[in-house]
């Protein structure tokens, strides 16, 4: 803070301006950080807006609806920075559905915890800057500045990394997912008796897949066409894999053919699929492990074989 201080000195030649200057954008700091506690506690104590809520449809019960305070609180915070139609909008709430989250507030409450983050990060940043001597001011800002950086951040990569991990958990249950389908509607159950009984069997081993495959039946139920619940399950999931599978059945659907003969075709092509990535991955381990090679075990083996002859070389010389 003293270097802070020194600083807006050293820019303005009246020192007692300076320290009004640097009190004023202080005092700014702490009102609005008690503003944004406050309109959070006001939005989770509120009986108001949640009998509104309840009023608008939107409303749960008493018991879900102090356990979502919180989450609206979010919500009304996110929706102040946020536009729904903007592009970037658009493409972070498909991000949010790759990595599981279908609640439709959940692009708000994402950026409210984004703001949130770095908020927190920057006020623990300055409690702990008077704490540590002899800084100067350009670490100090930087200190601000990767706190700010690290509060925007991290919610991006722990989105990424929940999107992946689904990804990757629902790419490897749909081979199993594809062979049941086969073989349910081979045997006679329509598609919409298959997908559900394949959601079923595959509730424990692949939960995330199982659980869209139940949406898929759940909107069929709902008077939802099947071509419009299977493109709605391949915007869920993200998968090539998966869209590939949607686009053939609706086809299949939409002109009457064999859903059974297009199952079974399209499971045959993607074990050829399958194979040719196993033998595409096996084919860069050679390539991926010249870096080890090159950086672990040669230098090794140089200073094992080479060693013995250098020393002997630098002793003949020595002598000499």
């Amino acid at each position: 803070m003293e270097s802070l201080l020194k600083l807006l000195q050293d820019l303005l030649a009246d020192p007692q301006q300076a320290r009004l200057l640097f009190l004023a954008v202080l005092g700014c700091g702490v009102a609005l950080l008690v503003a944004t506690v406050g309109m959070v506690v006001i939005n989770l104590r509120s009986p108001v807006k949640r009998r509104i809520e309840s009023v608008k449809g939107r409303g749960r019960d008493a018991g879900a609806a102090a356990g979502g305070g919180l989450e609206g609180a979010l919500q009304q915070m996110g929706a102040r920075f946020v536009h729904p139609e903007n592009t970037d909008s658009q493409s972070l709430r498909m991000r949010l559905l790759h990595a599981g989250f279908r609640s439709p507030n959940a692009l708000q409450v994402f950026w409210a915890a984004r703001l949130s983050l770095m908020a927190v990060l920057v006020g623990l940043a300055l409690l702990a800057i008077p704490l540590v001597e002899a800084l100067n001011a350009t670490f100090e800002i930087l200190l601000l500045v990767s706190a700010a950086g690290l509060g925007w951040l991290v919610p991006a990569i722990y989105l990424d990394n929940q999107r992946n991990t689904r990804m990757d958990s629902l790419r490897a249950a749909f081979p199993d997912a594809l062979d049941l389908l086969v073989v349910c509607v081979e045997s006679g159950l329509s598609l919409p008796q298959s997908i559900d009984r394949v959601a079923d069997e595959m509730q424990v081993s692949h939960g995330d897949l199982a659980e869209e495959l139940a949406l898929v039946n759940a909107e069929v139920r709902a008077g939802v066409s099947s071509p419009d619940a299977l493109r709605h399950l391949a915007e869920r999931t993200g998968l090539e894999d998966v869209r590939g599978l949607v686009s053939l059945l609706s086809q299949s659907i939409r002109f009457g053919t064999s859903i059974a003969d297009t199952l079974r075709i399209y499971a045959d092509e993607f074990r050829d699929r399958r194979t040719q990535a196993a033998e595409e991955q096996a084919a860069k381990v050679g390539t991926k492990l010249i870096f080890p090679l090159i950086l672990c075990l040669w230098p090794s083996f140089f200073v094992v074989v080479i060693g013995p002859a250098a020393l002997g070389v630098l002793k003949v010389f020595g002598r000499m």
